[in-house]
């Protein structure tokens, strides 16, 4: 991997917005430290947290729903369809565990699947970069109202480096299966 840098910017409203470009050792253990305590909040109650943020992404991008098979034809309303909370809980914890373990680690490490396979998928159901900043935004989001009082601009940063590292390593495995 070649040098990777962090980058901090503030937008007009003066929230952090992140940009992050590779290196897990760019990931500090403050920042490690405000992911766990934030994750140690949420995890036992990771379906509910999980359903919100699936149903954040749909609130912003209702067309979001048409990459999900289950959904396509489904006269379900989402949050009661079977099939969205388990997935949503999965991708939530798949996330939030990548998260946990990116200082350890020094590198995206991912549980019950492989990146190879997560690549694939999302090139599949054609994933792109709008797609990856929506995601991020309603994480961000729902991490925000999961933490309450607890969130700052250090814990959102810390948050959007480890997911800026999630999706590097799904976009280095973006390519048909084999």
């Amino acid at each position: 991997m070649a040098e990777h840098l962090d980058t901090i910017n503030h937008n007009k409203d003066g929230e952090i917005k992140c940009e992050n470009v590779g290196g897990a050792n760019l990931f500090t253990e403050e920042q490690e430290a405000l992911v766990v305590q934030s994750w140690s909040l949420m995890k036992k109650n990771a379906g509910e947290w999980g359903l919100k943020f699936f149903l954040k992404i749909f609130e912003i991008a209702p067309s979001a729903q048409k990459m999900f098979p289950f959904l396509r034809d489904s006269e379900v309303p989402l949050d009661q369809n079977p099939k969205l909370k388990p997935h949503a809980k999965s991708v939530f914890v798949m996330t939030c565990e990548a998260a946990v373990q990116l200082r350890k680690a020094g590198k995206v490490v991912i549980r019950d699947s492989s990146l190879k396979k997560l690549g694939a998928t999302h090139f599949k159901y054609g994933v792109a970069d709008e797609h990856f900043e929506v995601t991020k935004y309603a994480l961000m989001e729902t991490i925000k109202e999961a933490v309450g009082e607890m969130w700052s601009a250090e814990m959102k940063k810390a948050w959007c480096v480890a997911y800026d590292h999630l999706v590097a390593a799904i976009k280095t495995e973006m390519k048909p299966s084999s």
